[in-house]
């Protein structure tokens, strides 16, 4: 009987360290794995493409209206249609720069109060997308239509009332 109580102790003791190593093993090969992972995802990495905005301290754009258009223009290709969602931020806080310089030089040309209170909303915002916050590039979007719509008579059925020109 003690023969027999010794033989299954070392079965188990056998199965006990088959599962130690077993267990080991897979934490090895799963975090190797990981590694291995993180290291392709590293070589196949391609930063995301970041436009030219321009020469924002002597600007190409005759007049505010033409720089609303053209801002709206862009925001219509990059947020519009759903693109929202996939938000290349890199050329969305390039262009917020952008848009703040812009929106900063035509307020002192401009004569319209509304327009004026409107460009330093579009700065406000902007620094809101410089610093990372992602939901305000859809508030810049709005202004730039509303905007082109009040300035250049942009023609859409929407209007989403966030600026003071009308």
């Amino acid at each position: 009987m003690k023969k027999g109580l010794k033989i299954a102790a070392a079965a188990v003791m056998v199965m006990l360290a088959a599962g130690v190593i077993g267990v080991w093993t897979m934490v090895y090969l799963k975090n190797t794995s990981a590694e291995e992972n993180s290291t392709a995802a590293e070589t196949n990495w391609r930063p995301q493409q970041v436009q030219d905005y321009g020469d924002t301290e002597n600007p190409e754009y005759a007049d505010a209206g033409e720089f609303i258009k053209k801002f709206h223009e862009f925001y219509n290709q990059t947020t519009g249609w759903e693109r929202i969602n996939d938000l290349n931020m890199p050329d969305q806080i390039a262009r917020a720069e952008a848009a703040k310089a812009y929106a900063g030089h035509f307020i002192p040309l401009t004569e319209d109060p509304a327009l004026k209170n409107d460009l330093e909303a579009i700065i406000m915002h902007a620094d809101s997308v410089i610093a990372g916050n992602t939901e305000t590039v859809l508030t810049l979007h709005r202004y730039f239509h509303d905007l082109d719509i009040a300035v250049n008579g942009y023609v859409h059925e929407q209007i989403f009332g966030v600026t003071e020109s009308k």
